[in-house]
Order: structure tokens, then C-alpha cells, then sequence
């Protein structure tokens, strides 16, 4: 007899398919098919209701047919809060997986763009540093072209000053030189 999870619990139709598959799954896991347990006694009681059988009497004589297989009330409560705790367990473990998640996709993103704001913030200053450095360097070329207008009007006028003494004195010593050659 196979045990379709969907049919016991209709009432998970129109929900989520993956959390469903993952809960039937888990209590597929503890599902024992040589066993008279809470499983086979939905099942049947199912199986009675669907024939028009009040819900009362469909747990009584679920009941009965499944003593006579040696259920016993106790070992059907323990049968169901077995399930119970199996669903309790894959709670908890989504519980555990969701929180990591929210960890990894969320706190690791604020965390991502925290950094990354940081950065921004470094290199904002950085272009700031750079700027500064652009503007003294730029200074500086206006000094050079400025100290360069200097040197050279100083080297020319440097040059002017000497080529004069020079001329002066050149053309005295010339002027001595041709009298010398006159006179002697």
C-alpha cells in the first residue's frame, strides 16, 4: 500500500511546493511501511471519511481495525508526536538555515556596502590629496615660467652689462694698439 502525503494532508495544497516537499520528505524518512502507525491510521481514517463516515466513527473504527494489529492508544499518540518532533527537528534546522542565510545575504551585504562606502571615503580623500598635489604642482609651473622669465631677463641683462665692459675695454686696448703702431 503506497502512502500518499498529499492526500493526508490536503490542506497543504495550495502552499509552498518546496517547503511541503521538504516536510514530507522528512516525515517520509520516519516512515516505517511494516508498521502500524499515526501514518496508516490518518490514512485509513481518510479512507473512512471519504466514504461518508462521520469523523467520530472514523477514528473509532480506524481504531479498532488497527488494535487487532496490536495499536494501542499510547502507541499511537507516541506514533504521532514522533511525527510531531520530526517536523519540531526540520523547523529548528530551517530556523538554523535561515538565520545563515539572513547572515550571508543580508548582514554580509550591509557589511559589503559598508566597506565599500569606506573605500569611497579613501578614495574621495585620495582625490582630494591628488588635487592638492595638481594645484602645488601647477604653482610650481607658474613659478618656473615666472623664474624663468627672471633668469633669462638677469642672463641677458648679464650679458648686455659684460658685452659692454667688453666692447669698452676691447676698443680702448684696439685704439692703444693702432696709437702704438702709429707712434712707435
Amino acid at each position: 500500500m503506497t502512502i500518499d502525503l498529499n492526500d493526508l494532508f490536503p490542506q497543504v495544497k495550495d502552499l509552498d511546493d518546496k517547503s511541503i516537499f521538504a516536510l514530507f520528505r522528512a516525515i517520509k524518512s520516519h516512515f516505517d511501511p511494516a508498521t502500524f502507525d499515526y501514518i496508516k491510521f490518518r490514512q485509513s481514517v481518510s479512507a473512512l471519511i471519504q466514504m461518508s463516515m462521520d469523523e467520530s466513527v472514523s477514528y473509532k473504527s480506524a481504531f479498532a481495525t488497527a488494535s487487532t494489529m496490536g495499536l494501542t492508544k499510547e502507541k499511537l499518540l507516541k506514533s504521532a508526536n514522533r511525527y510531531f518532533s520530526v517536523l519540531e527537528d526540520e523547523r529548528e534546522s530551517f530556523a538554523t538555515a535561515l538565520l545563515q542565510q539572513k547572515k550571508v545575504k543580508i548582514e554580509g551585504r550591509k557589511s559589503e556596502v559598508s566597506n565599500l562606502g569606506l573605500q569611497i571615503e579613501k578614495h574621495k580623500q585620495k582625490i582630494q590629496e591628488l588635487e592638492r598635489e595638481i594645484e602645488i604642482f601647477q604653482k610650481r609651473i607658474d613659478n618656473v615660467d615666472q623664474d624663468v622669465d627672471l633668469a633669462t631677463q638677469k642672463i641677458e641683462g648679464t650679458k648686455t652689462k659684460f658685452l659692454d665692459v667688453y666692447n669698452v675695454l676691447s676698443q680702448e686696448i684696439k685704439k692703444d694698439i693702432d696709437t702704438i703702431n702709429l707712434h712707435l
